[in-house]
């Protein structure tokens, strides 16, 4: 690898983080009306379009660590966006689902990734972005294949 490359990849982790911030803190922005996160909007997302799940599913496919999700769904219940009922299966479970408050605004709040979006790809081409994508989805798989 030459040396401008090592450079630029050794600023890699910061450089995503970097712009993981500042894309959640404009979805935040646009939040605000509906008194949700960023995090909280991806979970009422999840459970529109998926329906119910354990906390566990819910862990695994918004990667987020079990305490912290724990934590934003209490707050999620008591904004009356999300409920726990009885799992079919196993009495000593429950599942989360969405509640009709949040199935009332999953268009809105779908919509929001396009209107974050705006101006995000400025400059960029579809070829390089097309290569963009596919290369942060293969360090994702790396990640997976290295836990």
């Amino acid at each position: 690898m030459e040396k401008n490359t090592q450079l630029l990849c050794e600023n890699l982790g910061l450089l995503i983080a970097g712009i993981k911030n500042k894309m959640r803190k404009r979805m935040n922005n646009q939040l605000k009306p509906y008194g949700l996160t960023a995090e909280q909007r991806a979970i009422l997302l999840l459970l529109c379009n998926k329906g119910a799940m354990t906390q566990s599913q819910l862990c695994d496919l918004i990667s987020m660590e079990a305490s912290n999700l724990s934590t934003t769904l209490k707050r999620l219940g008591k904004k009356h966006y999300i409920e726990k009922i009885d799992h079919p299966d196993d009495p000593r479970a429950y599942l989360v689902r969405a509640t009709q408050r949040s199935q009332d605004i999953v268009d809105k709040l779908s919509q929001l990734s396009v209107t974050s979006r705006e101006g995000l790809f400025n400059g960029i081409d579809e070829n390089n972005l097309r290569i963009m994508c596919e290369t942060l989805l293969k360090l994702d798989q790396n990640l997976k294949d290295l836990e």
